[in-house]
């Protein structure tokens, strides 16, 4: 059975292991080049394409499963981060 970085063991077929693994995937995103409107190539920062994925999932799914997928990856953050001086 799947433990969680804050020690919950939770099924790998449940939703809570789905939210989790998506949680992961989000902190994990990097930045990206794109080209803007006018042709010039524009990098996008890894804080600003969690920003969107999330908006994505706002769209796609609501503010109740954004927020509940933001909390997640929040909570991993704070586990799985190396403790601050």
């Amino acid at each position: 059975m799947p433990r969680t970085p804050d020690g919950r063991d939770i099924g790998s077929g449940g939703i809570d292991w789905r939210l989790e693994c998506e949680a992961r995937h989000l902190l994990g995103l990097d930045g990206y080049h794109c080209i803007d409107a006018r042709g010039r190539r524009i990098k996008i920062g890894p804080r600003r394409h969690r920003q969107q994925y999330l908006q994505r999932v706002l769209a796609a799914r609501g503010p109740a499963e954004r927020d509940r997928l933001a909390a997640a990856a929040l909570r991993v953050w704070n586990t799985t981060a190396s403790p601050r001086s």
